[in-house]
């Protein structure tokens, strides 16, 4: 899972010895707790909802898609870098940039290996080394850091101790994270259930034959598709850049996250996406303050396997005619 940095006074060492030195948790603890899980909650959602595209609709296993995160987080670095951009900006240039270089990846190699799972799976994992190697070329593998707007530094606090010192707080930055989230998932679901080119990537996902024999494009389908799931990669990585260093095996760090959220929440409905980082960000954030961070990295972990075992179309699955 992911551990976000928190403020000093908001730590959970901070906050146990608090709790100790009045004898108990208080409701305060859990509320702050509850509100780092959201932070995490959104970026899980973010890094998620890419990967729910390729592998939810397409039925791509991109094991490449960390590195789409990595690629969305070094366009961040170069606008800023270069044209002083602000970052907000530089979203639309993250999203551009990785929807060309997925267009192209699934003109060359993708569209190839469509029914072939372990064929893609190799490729895709190949893929990211090779990215991987771009990058340290163009970049080095020095590490780069990206600024945040200073309008969205600073907490909201809802409640504070007598002294002034804030108990329960989140920062304005968490609340962006989560806004853009959701913003992308509202963003993806009119697309995929309001508009002709969602009914027809729908179309295609069910009867491929039967779509081409209709009219549809299925090739311009399955370039657009996949282009679309590697913008969303590169704005989680443009919002996380702020986050962490910016260096090429940063994806990584996201890509077991963005696949237990996909395979939790199901992989053919959106907003189980929603539903799978919900809970799996929420459960990392309690569990990690009540017994300590490897632990709820197993537990949790231990969790999806037992959901997998049991019920392996997720939480929530799409009802098709046999």
């Amino acid at each position: 899972m992911l551990d976000l940095a928190l403020p000093s006074m908001l730590s959970p060492l901070y906050l146990l010895a608090q709790e100790e030195a009045t004898g108990g948790f208080q409701l305060s603890t859990i509320l702050n707790q509850a509100l780092n899980g959201l932070g995490i909650v959104g970026i899980l959602l973010l890094t998620g909802l890419g990967l729910s595209i390729t592998f939810g609709v397409m039925r791509i296993i991109n094991l490449a898609h960390g590195e789409f995160i990595m690629l969305g987080a070094y366009i961040t670095f170069l606008m800023q870098d270069v044209f002083k951009m602000d970052l907000l900006l530089t979203i639309p240039f993250a999203f551009l940039g990785t929807a060309i270089i997925g267009a192209v990846v699934e003109l060359t190699i993708i569209r190839r290996l469509y029914g072939r799972p372990l064929e893609t799976l190799l490729a895709t994992w190949g893929l990211s080394i090779v990215l991987q190697g771009v990058i340290k070329l163009i970049f080095t593998a020095q590490l780069k850091y990206v600024k945040s707007p200073a309008y969205l530094s600073g907490n909201v606090t809802f409640m504070s101790d007598p002294s002034g010192s804030p108990l329960v707080a989140i920062s304005y930055y968490r609340l962006f994270i989560i806004g853009v989230a959701l913003a992308l998932l509202g963003v993806t679901m009119y697309l995929f259930y309001g508009t002709s080119w969602g009914r027809q990537i729908r179309a295609v996902t069910q009867n491929r034959s039967m779509a081409q024999c209709l009219g549809v494009n299925t090739k311009l389908v399955d370039m657009g598709t996949f282009a679309y799931g590697c913008g969303l990669a590169g704005v989680a990585g443009a919002v996380i850049s702020a986050l962490k260093t910016v260096a090429p095996p940063m994806g990584q760090d996201y890509l077991v996250d963005a696949w237990m959220v996909v395979v939790t929440g199901g992989v053919d409905k959106l907003i189980g996406i929603l539903a799978g980082s919900f809970l799996i960000g929420e459960s990392n954030a309690i569990l990690a303050f009540i017994l300590n961070d490897p632990t709820a990295r197993v537990l949790v972990l231990g969790a999806v396997i037992i959901l997998i075992r049991y019920r392996p179309e997720g939480l929530f699955t799409v009802q098709k005619r046999t």
